[in-house]
């Protein structure tokens, strides 16, 4: 073999070898630590590491503050953060080890229905072990439990991914591709129609936001898009930090979208999916979750938001196994604001960890016809809803108003057909002058068959809308009714 072709072999070999060193710095047994991006300030309130089959990781813990925000809207409470960090595995369980900013006797991993405990282990240190992947948590301090009218200051979210499926080569000319780093856009940027793919790797970290109007374009990484340098309805974002306008077939997956100047997410047109998403830091009212069109699938994803969560203004909607965290506007589940002709909408096996109404309101009497988990809104004036089905919604916490579907005076049209089944809230106050609510109007608007199954408030099943602490008019609603059944349930 000539010279030069020996040097060639120990060229590549040199290569792969620093290829595979790279890879094992960030996955050891089953665990994929994702890398830090340089330029980006780590959390100041927690540190995170994680354990799997005996081999240990820090991961990159980021986080958003609500100080500048705070002077954008007077309603932004100053000094509060949300910290969050995120990993991949399979096969057996990794043990998370938390260092809080403050010693406590006790813990919580949210949602209760994921069965993790908790444990102090240490001074400032708290474990609890996962045991399957796509998992959203939030973990919780007695020191910070933000009971009463007071909020959690700093909250610390942690997210264990599935891995990542294919990855794209930055080389394709038909791929937008983000490394890891700071990318600073300085505006949402509309991508191009040839575009195929936009991915955000691991360690990328976006400022700005994309419109996508052309459709087939698959949104994907494990990286962040942070609207943190925009202001409230900043005019260089436009409507939501991530917009597929009115395009079609469209897939977001993976991304985290931290900190939107409004909305977080909308999809307008058909056939998109919303997959393992992670929308954190709502600091501003209009911060709206997620908005999708007709067959639209939103699944396995975290929301925090601080108005509508999770929008049903389009028909044959999904959405499932999702996380979500309501600040103090807005409702959770929302119908309204436009026109409402909205068909077949399945909800279900939805956990809402934090319901903050109440929160900075003392005493808590009054607050918007927005709020409510069920919640329709807005200046609509033709309503024509059916088919609506919500059905294993945990509610986590004090809710002071699960149900508040009450069509605006001006509206005529029909909400009907909707099953509310296995849906349970911790609790719900009694003694105050908060109320859920169900009316249509006298002009013609009608809400009518309405099935309340097996719904819980305080582990107790309601029968009746007293027992319930509903306001149901007479005159402009019919067939709304409450049963408790043991077993399966069909129909």
């Amino acid at each position: 073999m000539c010279r030069r072709a020996i040097r060639q072999v120990m060229m590549d070999a040199r290569i792969l070898f620093l290829l595979l060193f790279t890879l094992l710095q960030y996955v050891s047994s089953n665990v994929i630590v994702y890398p830090s991006p340089q330029g980006i300030r780590s959390s100041d309130k927690f540190d995170v590491s994680i354990s799997q089959s005996g081999h240990q990781h820090q991961l990159f813990v980021y986080i958003s503050k609500s100080d500048q925000r705070s002077k954008q809207i007077s309603r932004t409470q100053p000094g509060r953060s949300m910290s969050w960090t995120s990993f991949a595995f399979t096969g057996a369980a990794v043990t998370v080890e938390v260092h809080a900013p403050k010693d406590f006797h006790k813990c919580l991993v949210k949602p209760s229905s994921y069965g993790y405990k908790c444990r102090r282990t240490g001074i400032k240190t708290a474990t609890f072990t996962v045991s399957h992947n796509t998992r959203m948590m939030s973990v919780e301090f007695d020191y910070d439990y933000g009971l009463g009218v007071s909020d959690i200051v700093d909250k610390l979210f942690v997210f264990a991914d599935p891995p990542e499926g294919s990855v794209p080569s930055p080389h394709d000319r038909n791929v937008l591709y983000y490394g890891p780093g700071i990318h600073d856009l300085h505006k949402e940027i509309v991508v191009d129609k040839d575009i195929r793919e936009v991915y955000i790797a691991p360690g990328a970290y976006i400022r700005g936001g994309f419109q996508l109007p052309h459709g087939r374009v698959k949104f994907h990484g494990r990286g962040i898009v942070s609207n943190e340098n925009f202001v409230r309805h900043d005019d260089s974002i436009g409507q939501s930090a991530i917009d597929f306008k009115g395009s079609s077939n469209n897939i977001f997956d993976g991304v985290t979208i931290a900190d939107p100047s409004t909305f977080f997410y909308l999809s307008n047109g058909d056939d998109n999916v919303v997959r393992n998403a992670r929308l954190v830091a709502a600091w501003m009212g209009n911060s709206d979750g997620i908005g999708i069109g007709d067959r639209g699938l939103v699944e396995d994803s975290f929301i925090i938001a601080d108005d509508a969560n999770i929008k049903m203004h389009k028909s044959h909607m999904t959405v499932r196994r999702c996380v979500l965290w309501q600040m103090q506007n807005g409702g959770v589940f929302q119908t309204g604001w436009t026109t409402a002709y909205v068909r077949n909408v399945s909800i279900s096996n939805m956990d809402v960890i934090h319901v903050d109404y109440c929160k900075f309101k003392d005493p808590c009497t009054h607050f918007s016809s927005n709020d409510a988990v069920l919640d329709t809104f807005g200046n609509t004036r033709h309503f024509d809803i059916s088919d609506m089905l919500f059905e294993d919604i945990r509610v986590e916490g004090s809710c002071p108003r699960v149900v508040h579907f009450v069509m605006n005076p001006a509206a005529k049209g029909t909400i009907s057909n909707i099953k509310v089944i296995n849906m349970s809230v911790e609790s719900q106050p009694t003694n105050d002058p908060l109320h859920n609510e169900i009316a249509g109007t006298s002009i013609g608007g009608r809400i009518t068959n309405w099935q309340f199954v097996n719904f819980k408030v305080g582990g107790h099943c309601i029968s009746n809308p007293n027992q319930g602490d509903f306001r149901i008019d007479p005159h402009t609603t019919k067939d709304i009714t409450f049963s408790c059944h043991s077993g399966s349930i069909i129909g």
